[in-house]
């Protein structure tokens, strides 16, 4: 024990905490103890029947360990864990299957022995699993289930809980086969009055919180109970035979369950055949302990340490296994009894641990005098309170259709059982997740080559060009991830598109920003494929990752795929199509003449402008010949490698060259004469963040910092005529 643990044990012992913890682990050991020899009792049916009190020992022994175990390490102080009903189902099968494959001539011990062993490796394997989960963290990983299914869950564990208390009282399950044994008046002066104990105590909890209420009110109804049993004429006796007192625990000790020398009966051989069997068991106990835990947090309202809750799981399952008991996890009803009641103690698992304890060495006697309407009644007071909360409370802050999740899983869960109704509920959240995310539109930007151009330098006839065509090109930037919902939604307005006017020549699809595709989204881009190559449209496809490209070309016909072109990004999908508009509009011999004389005067202002402006630059750089420090590039050759620090600011006076992003290789920007490079480097210290390639035989002028400051001070109106210069080309 570490020091933290015992300081807060402490302080639990010397707070009003210990009154609410030690009142509510005395109440909850009953229906602990009782779930425990029942599991057992479960897993050794059939022609094993006569070992469930052996049985009792083991389930009892490893259950105390697991619940020890959670009560000094879990991160919710009010956990109570034991062997659980989910593996327990699994393991009655397998129990089964053992006594079969022993044959009838086996001795009772020899099998006894044999499943024992299947149930204390089931639990060292799943205590395993369990820390493998939280020392490696992967408990945020399985945390898959949806809020309303959570709701539900815990909705539909209400009504387990109410009827549940209802029938510990009277004996009679409910169901809507049994409602006429449940109105009859022998039975219903059984179950009134706890469900009237326990929605009374709902009611008043609701309004007060006081430590003292649980405790005060279990010891008021103990006491009326032995006060009026007198005044009935019925005996102690008489009243355990009517079911008025609790039932159904082994008189006798029940440890050791098993003596040592017979490890010896075990065959081994049968059990490494149920290996199969024990992952299985594994897999429902890690699901059933994402549940409850996940449970657990809804209801306390605090976000728990799922990994640490796995550790802490997985080594209580271990030390069950060297019990001999079966896997288990945290017991939602039994926890919650704690929330509701405000003992968030580690001495509430404890207390029942040491209650279970002392049935196990001395029996369980002192259980028969305990009435049943107060377990039961404790039992109705959580129910209701979960109830009320996901029914009621819950429809405030959840949209219809969440809602609607809650009360179908409620309903399911009623009728038919937890798996059925949780099931149930993902299904349906599966469905309404799926209509709500179609309907987020995955194309985050759509534009034309009117809007948007690539990076190129182009000439001003060519400019004109673009100008007059670009809406021939209809771009979409998609996001998110695509799905066969999203995926038909996007397909079908891009089809639309395909019918309009005019006529797009080309749809280009940027997918830098998509995270993933799944199968049926590529089978819908297909179809795509299909109706651009009847409309003669190319789609242009950029940023699109290999796997995809290699399953969209799968399937397609080599027809088909010529109407497809892939790129790397979108900025080279931009100036391919630029290049092929401005190739067909000037190839057009129709309109060849016409459009040479059109774009000759609309581009007559642009070219004057561009030729003044190139003869500042000249004039600019004849002025700063003397501080300048010529340098040529061969093409191909690097001008400025991303971090390295440059010597000065480059103008460049021949060729081009390109900016490039060398972590994803798209072009930031074409470079041509007059454009500045590094404009930063010349007045303080700078690291490039790209590179920049020279695309032909290309010559710079150099101007240090140095040069700079020197220029600066010999002739300070061409120092201010290089600043304009810069603010003009964007690099102020």
């Amino acid at each position: 024990m570490n020091r933290s643990l015992i300081s807060e044990l402490l302080e639990d012992a010397t707070s009003k905490r210990i009154l609410p913890a030690v009142g509510t682990g005395i109440v909850a050991a009953a229906p602990f103890i009782i779930l425990q020899v029942s599991l057992a009792a479960m897993i050794y049916s059939g022609s094993l029947s006569a070992l469930s009190a052996r049985a009792a020992g083991l389930a009892l022994c490893g259950g105390c360990l697991i619940c020890i175990c959670a009560a000094l390490t879990s991160s919710f102080q009010g956990t109570v864990s034991g062997a659980q009903d989910a593996p327990a189902a699994v393991l009655s099968t397998v129990a089964v299957t053992i006594a079969a494959t022993l044959g009838e001539q086996a001795p009772m011990e020899a099998k006894f022995m044999t499943v024992a062993a299947v149930l204390t490796l089931s639990a060292v394997l799943t205590g395993a699993v369990f820390i493998i989960i939280g020392k490696f963290h992967l408990a945020n990983l399985l945390r898959f289930m949806p809020y309303p299914v959570l709701g539900g869950f815990l909705a539909g564990t209400g009504w387990v809980l109410v009827a549940g208390g209802v029938s510990v009282m009277c004996g009679v399950p409910v169901s809507p086969e049994t409602f006429g044994r449940l109105v009859t008046p022998e039975t219903v002066i059984r179950w009134l009055p706890g469900v009237a104990f326990g929605v009374a105590l709902f009611a008043i909890t609701r309004r007060h919180s006081h430590f003292l209420i649980l405790p005060g009110s279990l010891a008021a109804v103990a006491a009326l109970f032995y006060v009026l049993l007198p005044m009935t004429g019925m005996s102690l006796d008489g009243a355990r035979a009517a079911g008025f007192l609790v039932s159904g625990v082994p008189i006798g000790r029940l440890f050791p369950p098993f003596a040592i020398g017979e490890i010896a009966l075990i065959d081994w051989s049968v059990v490494w055949q149920q290996l199969p069997g024990m992952f299985s068991v594994a897999l429902v106990t890690v699901v059933g302990m994402l549940l409850n835990m996940s449970g657990v947090e809804l209801a306390a309202g605090e976000e728990l340490d799922m990994n640490r809750e796995f550790v802490s799981g997985g080594v209580g399952n271990c030390l069950a296994g060297v019990g001999g008991c079966f896997p288990g996890y945290p017991v939602i009803s039994l926890t919650f009894l704690g929330v509701k009641t405000g003992a968030r103690s580690r001495y509430t698992g404890l207390v029942v641990a040491l209650i279970a304890a002392g049935v196990l060495v001395f029996g369980g006697r002192a259980l028969g005098y305990f009435p049943t309407a107060l377990l039961g009644g404790m039992l109705v007071l959580v129910g209701s309170s979960l109830i009320h909360e996901w029914l009621l409370t819950s429809r405030k802050g959840l949209p219809w259709p969440d809602y609607l999740v809650v009360v179908v899983i409620f309903l399911v869960i009623a009728a038919r059982g937890y798996l059925e109704g949780v099931a149930v509920g993902l299904v349906a959240t599966v469905i309404f997740f799926v209509v709500r995310f179609s309907r987020v539109p995955v194309v985050e930007i759509e534009f034309s080559a009117l809007d948007r151009r690539s990076s190129r330098a182009r000439s001003v006839p060519h400019r004109k060009v673009l100008s007059a065509t670009g809406e021939r090109v209809r771009g979409y930037a998609l996001s998110g991830y695509i799905f066969f919902g999203s995926a038909t939604t996007l397909v079908e307005s891009l089809k639309g598109a395909l019918r309009s006017e005019p006529h797009p020549d080309f749809i280009l699809l940027d997918f830098a920003r998509v995270s993933g595709l799944d199968v049926s989204a590529v089978k819908h881009f297909h179809r795509l494929a299909l109706n651009a190559s009847a409309a003669r449209t190319t789609i242009v496809v950029t940023a699109l990752p290999d796997h995809f490209v290699e399953a969209l070309k799968r399937g397609l016909s080599d027809g088909v795929m010529n109407t497809l072109v892939f790129f790397t990004d979108l900025d080279r999908g931009l100036e391919w199509c630029e290049d092929q508009l401005i190739q067909r509009t000037l190839s057009n011999r129709e309109h060849r003449a016409s459009m040479r004389e059109a774009l000759f005067h609309q581009s007559v202002d642009d070219v004057m402008a561009h030729l003044e402006q190139q003869e500042r630059f000249e004039q600019l750089l004849d002025g700063l010949a003397p501080w300048l420090e010529k340098q040529e590039h061969p093409a191909g050759s690097s001008i400025l490698a991303k971090g390295e620090t440059p010597a000065g600011l480059r103008l460049l006076t021949w060729g081009t060259a390109s900016e490039i992003d060398p972590d994803t290789g798209s072009r930031v920007r074409s470079l041509s004469p007059g454009s500045v490079i590094a404009a930063t480097a010349a007045f303080a210290s700078y690291t490039a963040t790209t590179t920049v390639r020279a695309d032909s035989n290309c010559r710079t002028a150099l101007l240090s910092p140095d040069a700079r400051v020197l220029l600066e001070l010999e002739n300070p109106s061409l120092a201010i005529a290089l600043h304009g210069f810069l603010v003009r080309s964007g690099c102020g």
